[in-house]
């Protein structure tokens, strides 16, 4: 079996910091708080230098080059006073590279403009615990953002009629949608669902998650009350081949032993702990282990050792060592055929060699959790 994104983008998400304007009960003390410094303006313009000089990096040695998408995550990015100036830079010196967002949209009409102007799409996301004014200014916003912009209507289970009224609005007003289950990059952990940062949802609330997907010509299971088993759609909204077959979620995201391309589409950073993964959820380094590539302040090393991989035509191929994928499971990864995948994805006079961690305990998605952890 093969999963693969045909859009050939490479996606740099890029977190700006815990500091956000929310504070829902469902997300975890690692994810937000109102307290994280914010990063330099001359931090993030140096950063972006390095993000581009490693993206074309990989450029060299693709059938084709990739389309190069920043994405902006936090927290709340919006908060940083010096956001939307980063932004010009990026668009001024860099304009190869979209410039993603992904927010909570409450944020007022000068505010809008600039995310207009300088932002080329993302995704909003609607938050039940919040205030009503602040909730009408989302939906106002999410309308006004919708040609560029997806909305992430995030179920709570107590708010669970204002979510689906929410859900009507949008699509009367033309706004691409996703009811989104919350939790689901970790549905069966028991701390998780007991401090409320997973949702468990009724039968009747999981009837209707299961009917809406079966609108959208989706096949699910009709067994379970659970996100299991109902499975996970793309967080990015995104259509993927699985097995050649057009999806926009799977119904199981274990891929434990298959080999995937995950470094050639995706590069996390996260300013305020100042370290450099391969993806946000995944975590797997170029040497097989769950660790960062390397430090932000010290991105040239990151380079030197990519480039000494690429120039020697031997490069990784890593083996996933877990038994759950987060938002990284519509990159193009196999458990059959590797020379077919990777051929058409690289120019022919590269070889790749495999790369895996013998022992893992990484059985479930805790990447930005332990990283966070580590530095409080």
């Amino acid at each position: 079996m093969k999963i693969e994104d045909r859009s050939n983008r490479y996606q740099i998400i890029w977190d700006l910091g815990r500091r956000c304007s929310y504070a829902c009960t469902y997300c975890p003390p690692h994810r937000n708080n109102k307290t994280s410094s914010f990063v330099s303006y001359e931090t993030l313009c140096k950063s972006m230098n390095s993000v581009a000089e490693y993206a074309l990096l990989y450029d060299t040695f693709r059938r084709e080059p990739a389309l190069k998408k920043l994405s902006f995550t936090g927290g709340e990015p919006t908060v940083h006073p010096d956001f939307f100036k980063f932004l010009k830079y990026a668009k001024n010196e860099y304009p190869e590279f979209s410039r993603g967002l992904t927010t909570n949209g409450w944020f007022k009409n000068s505010v809008l403009d600039k995310v207009l102007s300088l932002t080329t799409g993302g995704t909003l996301s609607y938050h039940c615990e919040s205030t009503t004014k602040q909730k009408k200014q989302v939906v106002s916003n999410a309308i006004v953002l919708r040609e560029k912009y997806k909305c992430n209507v995030m179920f709570h289970k107590d708010y669970f009629e204002e979510c689906i009224d929410v859900c009507e609005t949008l699509e009367k007003n033309s706004v691409d949608y996703v009811p989104r289950i919350i939790g689901d990059d970790n549905p069966d952990d028991k701390k998780s669902i007991e401090l409320g940062y997973t949702h468990r949802y009724t039968r009747d609330q999981m009837k209707w998650f299961r009917n809406y997907w079966k609108q959208k010509g989706q096949n699910v299971t009709e067994e379970g009350n659970t996100q299991k088993g109902l499975g996970r759609p793309c967080c990015g909204g995104r259509c993927f081949k699985a097995d050649g077959v057009d999806s926009y979620f799977l119904p199981d995201t274990n891929f434990l032993g298959w080999n995937c391309m995950v470094n050639w589409y995706f590069l996390f950073l996260n300013s305020e702990a100042d370290v450099v993964y391969t993806h946000q959820t995944c975590g797997v380094n170029l040497d097989g282990k769950v660790a960062p590539l390397g430090k932000i302040s010290e991105f040239d090393k990151i380079i030197d050792d990519l480039a000494d991989n690429l120039y020697q035509k031997k490069v990784p191929m890593i083996t996933c060592p877990k038994t759950f994928c987060g938002c990284g499971m519509c990159i193009t990864k196999t458990n059959d055929n590797i020379d077919e995948m990777f051929n058409r994805h690289v120019k022919e006079q590269l070889n790749y060699e495999i790369v895996s961690q013998k022992e893992s305990n990484w059985n479930i998605d805790l990447t930005v959790k332990r990283l966070f952890e580590n530095v409080m």
